[in-house]
């Protein structure tokens, strides 16, 4: 049993905690059960895996998202409503697909308050695990905000349990003072957490998770000196391998593997852990049992011309990730494309739409060498160094040719193969939104998109300010204080 089959668990904590649809609502809920709960290992044992919980919530289904963020970028095609205006840019503040995920990240930080008040109070039998899962809660916290910032901008700082009054009292704090306030608990989480799980502990957060979200947030503020020693600790302490097949990287039976620093966990079996949103990227009229055993949703998403096209001649990962043609009704199709990345299984045939056992990437292994690289050549080009391997190694196991310094004769170049490699190393992993933002490419590669005959020859436009995404209007109006909880610029 690992840790992605705590149903029980979760439902438990789900009731201590109120089942709360906000933060607002969530801390007077919380309140009625602290003095009942959280007293005994097994308790904060339940309570953390409600925590990891609430993160699959974020990456179960189709309206998830990791849905909606991979239909932010410049991956998939704009489709229709089903992607709440997020794919063509025209999402407001009554976004549902917003507001939910804004609540599960906050109901995240609620939980890790809770755990990190009322730890130390508790009662253990084992030390280490409760040095680890303090540990864990700082991670989630740490995660939850630097989503959130990211996505949205600054947050209201809240680190400990309170009471809506309270919570209405603190004012939303700057982009840089939340990416702060998240390496802290990045730093903390370090320090606590192991270097690995066993048995069925398997898939919770450890040490080098940390270093790599704590790196990978250092990237994004292109704060390299900060980024590439933690990055250099992950690769040096042997922990993680690339996997020899790209195929590997997403099959389940290579689920925590060792190219996988930290997945989302889901297990097959019908017991409500599985997830649904595999399923969501391919048609109702699917049918091929080789790829997906059952149809799929009038959700799917249809991979942009200029992401296909992208991938080089003889590129092994291209047909992993992306199915080119079908048959629609006994009509053959041979110019749409959908995404099949999640679909390769050969440990578990999924029973039903909701029943994927396939766990989803936070953080690969390949991902690590790649900001490394990346670090590396922002520091100093060196022609032919460390950079160039670990490039060369992933194109390689692509199927690709490698690059000298011929190739790439100064950092710019290199930095443009890096920014080609992500497209279609990391296609549907939810990262090239984050990664267009934090090369000042989001706007320009957007409205290319845009100008495309597919996608509405310029009808539609990208603007600056829908960088990051609206306040939901259900949370401005609690607030009901542009001084406390301002409406981002633009919206």
């Amino acid at each position: 049993m690992k840790l992605k089959t705590y149903l029980a668990i979760i439902v438990l904590v789900s009731i201590l905690l109120g089942g709360c649809s906000d933060y607002l609502k969530l801390a007077p809920d919380s309140e009625l059960s602290l003095d009942g709960a959280y007293k005994t290992q097994s308790d904060f044992e339940q309570a953390i895996a409600g925590v990891y919980g609430q993160q699959q919530q974020l990456y179960r289904s189709n309206s998830s998202y990791f849905y909606g963020i991979n239909t932010r970028a410049d991956e998939t095609q704009m489709s229709s409503g089903y992607v709440f205006g997020l794919d063509n840019c025209t999402d407001d503040s009554n976004n549902s697909w917003t507001y939910s995920q804004w609540n599960i990240y906050w109901k995240i930080i609620g939980r890790c308050n809770i755990i990190l008040d009322k730890i130390n109070e508790g009662t253990f039998n084992d030390a280490t695990l409760k040095n680890s899962i303090t540990g864990e809660a700082y991670l989630l916290r740490a995660f939850s905000y630097w989503s959130l910032a990211y996505q949205f901008g600054g947050m209201p700082l809240i680190s400990k349990t309170l009471g809506v009054s309270e919570v209405k009292a603190i004012p939303r704090a700057s982009s840089e003072e939340t990416f702060k306030f998240a390496e802290k608990d990045y730093k903390d989480a370090i320090g606590m957490l192991p270097e690995s799980w066993s048995g069925s502990n398997i898939g919770r957060g450890t040490k080098y998770a940390a270093m790599g979200m704590l790196a990978r947030m250092y990237m994004f503020q292109s704060n390299y000196t900060a980024a590439q020693p933690l990055l250099a600790s992950i690769i040096a302490s042997k922990k993680y391998t690339m996997e020899t097949k790209y195929l590997n990287c997403f099959l389940d039976s290579k689920d925590n593997g060792p190219e996988r620093v930290w997945e989302v966990q889901f297990t097959g079996g019908q017991l409500g852990e599985g997830n649904s949103f595999i399923t969501g990227l391919l048609p109702e009229a699917f049918k091929d049992t080789k790829i997906m055993p059952f149809a799929g949703f009038s959700t799917a998403l249809y991979v942009a011309d200029s992401l296909y096209n992208d991938y080089e001649k003889g590129d092994l990962r291209r047909d992993i990730s992306i199915l080119k043609g079908w048959t629609n009704g006994g009509t053959k199709d041979t110019v749409s494309k959908f995404i099949i990345k999640y679909t390769h299984f050969d440990s578990y045939v999924p029973k039903d739409q909701s029943d994927w056992a396939n766990n989803l990437p936070i953080l690969r292994y390949t991902d690590v060498l790649m900001l490394n690289a990346e670090a590396l050549n922002e520091l100093s080009y060196i022609a032919n160094g460390e950079a160039f391997n670990i490039l060369n190694t992933v194109r390689v196991r692509a199927g690709l040719k490698a690059f000298s310094s011929s190739d790439l004769p100064d950092k710019i170049a290199f930095k443009n193969a890096i920014i080609k490699e992500r497209r279609v190393e990391f296609a549907f992993e939810g990262l090239r939104w984050m990664d267009l933002i934090r090369w000042g490419l989001a706007t320009s590669m957007k409205n290319l998109q845009f100008a495309q005959k597919q996608q509405g020859s310029g009808r539609y436009k990208m603007e600056d300010f829908r960088i990051i995404f609206p306040i939901p209007f259900d949370e401005l109006s609690r607030y009901n204080d542009v001084a406390i909880m301002p409406q981002n610029a633009g919206y």
